[in-house]
């Protein structure tokens, strides 16, 4: 009997990854000659570990992969493989992390009438945890961030002119809060009719951020207009702050510029050896694990679980500068 490592690698070989134009055709390519491209397998090693927690998994992160291509180096092809790649990542390790009792997965499971889906749930007990997992298009903005000497990260008003009268040769940038925003929206639809059905339904929104991470700690928690904060940049029809009752925990994971350093045949960053190493407990760079305010407080059945999960913890100074929320950073 063919093992699932192997057939793994044989579905993909005959997939659209190898049959046509794909950004991952190189990489899976060196299978052709009975080698391994570091970045095809750590693809293959997640999908192996999906496929033995859950029948299907594997195949089907594989087919996701396969999907975006067909048009040679086109920039939004690439942008959804990031996105999958990030899906894999956290997906696998949600699949081999060891939750309480005899736990139960599905992948995009749908509940009542809305037919919107999150990347999976994990269910354990009394408890049900959904994962919706988002990583940004962050291409043109990883190019602007080296055009300008100064970069915003909240929209507090007196930065319009501390831009102009520092920098008049610049047109400064809104921060990159958008995206948070839009993922918050989208996790908070998407768990609404779970958490109708289940009271003890919680959701976790997982964002896979590049090495910047104080972009977006900032989009949820600076002072002036953080999403996390009463002055909102976003506010609901009555006026106040928006709120995203359905979503209980935001984890912000440093990892998309791994997958574009792997795909680019580059050195990782931090000492990872593989792309889609997820890393250990104590490993830098630390993911950050954020509760949504005015939401339910987490249970410790439900908390710890997921911060053992994630490793991820509160952002706190001895993490590190990136993790303060600040308005502004100069880049001279």
């Amino acid at each position: 009997m063919t093992d699932i490592r192997s057939s793994l690698i044989d579905y993909a070989t005959r997939s659209k990854i190898r049959n046509g134009w794909h950004f991952l055709s190189y990489h899976f390519g060196f299978f052709d000659n009975g080698v391994e491209h570091p970045l095809a397998k750590s693809i293959i090693d997640a999908c192996v570990d999906c496929e033995r927690a859950l029948p299907g998994a594997g195949f089907g992160a594989i087919d996701k992969l396969a999907g975006p291509g067909g048009r040679v180096k086109y920039e939004p092809h690439y942008e959804q493989l990031l996105q999958s790649l990030a899906e894999l990542f956290v997906v696998r390790q949600v699949l081999k992390h060891p939750w309480p009792g005899s736990p139960t997965f599905r992948l995009e499971p749908t509940t009542g009438s809305s037919g919107k889906n999150p990347e999976m749930t994990v269910s354990y007990g009394a408890y049900t945890i959904g994962v919706e997992v988002k990583a940004p298009s962050l291409l043109a903005h990883m190019r602007s961030r080296a055009l300008y000497p100064m970069q915003r990260l909240s929209r507090q008003d007196h930065l319009n002119e501390l831009a102009k009268e520092m920098f008049p040769d610049y047109d400064i940038p809104l921060p990159k809060d958008h995206p948070v925003l839009r993922y918050l929206r989208s996790a908070n639809d998407k768990f609404r009719e779970f958490r109708a059905l289940d009271e003890n339904f919680y959701g976790i929104l997982v964002i896979v951020w590049d090495d910047f991470i104080n972009e977006p700690i900032s989009a949820l928690h600076s002072g002036s207009s953080g999403l996390f904060t009463p002055n909102s940049f976003s506010r609901g029809p009555d006026g106040k702050a928006e709120v995203f009752k359905n979503v209980d925990v935001v984890v912000l994971i440093r990892q998309l510029h791994q997958f574009i350093r792997a795909t680019r045949d580059e050195p990782l960053a931090d000492g990872k050896n593989f792309a889609l190493d997820y890393g250990d407990d104590a490993d830098f760079p630390p993911k950050a694990f954020i509760e949504v305010p005015n939401g339910r407080v987490l249970p410790e059945e439900v908390r710890w679980p997921m911060v053992l999960c994630f490793q991820a913890y509160p952002p706190q100074p001895m993490m590190g500068a990136e993790y303060i929320a600040g308005d502004v950073v100069f880049w001279q």
